[in-house]
C-alpha cells in the first residue's frame, strides 16, 4: 500500500472513531471529511500542507483528553477509548504525511514535467510495439503533443535524462489525467506494471485497462477483475476509448477518418501472436 493510501486509511480510522462518539467530536468531523476529500485526489505540495493542517487541528482537539504528564497523586484517570483512538489515528496520519512529504519532494524541473503530463501508458517493455501503436493512436485522435504523454519504452516519450526514474514515475502515476494500462501476458507478470496499477488504484483516480496480446477477462485477478477492461482488438471499444479520453482531457476529438489508420494499426499490434508449430 502506498503512502497516500496509508494516510487515507489512518484518516478513515479517525473518521470511524468520531462516528462512535459524535457528542464530543462533532466539531472536528468537518476537518476529517475535508481531509478525505483531499485524499481522493492526486497529491500535490499544496494538498500535503492542507492535509497536515486539518489533521493537526483534529489532533489538537482530542489531545485535551490525554492523561496528564504529571498526574495528581491518588487520582486515577483513563483516557476515553474514542479519544485515544482518534488521537492515535491522527498521529499516525501526521507521521505518514511527514514521510510522504520527503518522498514527494522533487526538483522544480521535475515538478513541471509531472504537471505537464496528461496521459500515462503503463506497459511491459515486452509490449513496446503495442505501446508505440497506442501512442500513435492517441496523437492521431486527440492531437496530444509528445510532452503530454509518458510511455517509457517509446523514443520521444521516455523520462528526461537525469531524472529520478522511480520518483518521477511515481508522481506521474498519481498526477496524470488519463492512465491507460496495457494488460498482456507479460505485463500482468511485471512487478513495475503491477506497482503502477496498485499506486493508481490507491488514488481512487480512474484508469483504463486494455487487454492485448491474447489476454482475456478470465486471466484477470482482483482487484483488476473488478475494473471494466476493454479489448485492444475491438474497434468499437477503441472508438469509445478515444471518446472518453477526449472528454476527460478536454481535447477535441478528430474525425474517425483522421485516426482510423492508427486505430487499425493498434488493433493489429494488439492481436495475439500467431502460434508457431
Amino acid at each position: 500500500m502506498n503512502h497516500w493510501s496509508r494516510i487515507r486509511s489512518a484518516v478513515r480510522g479517525a473518521q470511524g472513531a468520531i462516528a462512535a462518539e459524535p457528542k464530543h467530536l462533532a466539531s472536528i468531523k468537518p476537518l476529517i471529511e475535508d481531509a478525505l476529500t483531499i485524499l481522493s485526489k492526486p497529491p500535490s505540495s499544496e494538498a500535503i500542507d492542507e492535509l497536515e493542517y486539518l489533521i493537526g487541528r483534529a489532533q489538537d482537539f482530542v489531545s485535551r483528553w490525554r492523561p496528564s504528564p504529571r498526574p495528581t497523586p491518588g487520582v486515577f484517570y483513563t483516557q476515553p477509548l474514542w479519544a485515544r483512538s482518534t488521537d492515535e489515528q491522527a498521529g499516525e496520519a501526521l507521521s505518514l504525511i511527514e514521510e510522504f512529504r520527503a518522498v514527494y519532494s522533487a526538483t522544480p524541473a521535475s515538478q513541471e514535467e509531472v504537471k505537464s503530463m496528461k496521459a500515462f501508458i503503463s506497459h511491459s517493455s515486452s509490449d513496446a510495439a503495442i505501446a508505440e501503436a497506442l501512442v500513435e493512436l492517441l496523437r492521431a485522435a486527440l492531437t496530444l503533443p509528445a510532452k503530454e504523454i509518458r510511455c517509457t519504452s517509446v523514443d520521444g516519450y521516455k523520462l528526461p535524462a537525469g531524472a529520478d526514474s522511480n520518483e518521477q514515475l511515481r508522481q506521474e502515476v498519481f498526477a496524470s489525467e488519463a492512465f491507460v494500462a496495457l494488460l498482456s501476458p507479460a505485463s500482468v507478470r511485471s512487478v513495475y506494471v503491477m506497482f503502477e496499477l496498485g499506486a493508481r488504484w490507491g488514488t481512487g483516480q480512474p484508469m483504463v485497462p486494455i487487454m492485448v496480446g491474447g489476454l482475456n477477462v478470465s486471466d484477470l485477478k482482483a482487484p483488476l477483475s473488478a475494473i471494466h477492461a476493454i479489448s485492444g482488438t475491438s474497434e468499437s471499444d477503441l472508438h469509445e476509448l478515444v471518446e472518453q479520453l477526449a472528454d476527460r482531457l478536454q481535447r477535441p476529438l478528430e474525425k474517425p477518418s483522421a485516426y482510423g489508420k492508427a486505430l487499425r494499426a493498434f488493433m493489429v499490434a494488439a492481436a495475439p501472436l500467431p502460434v508457431t508449430a
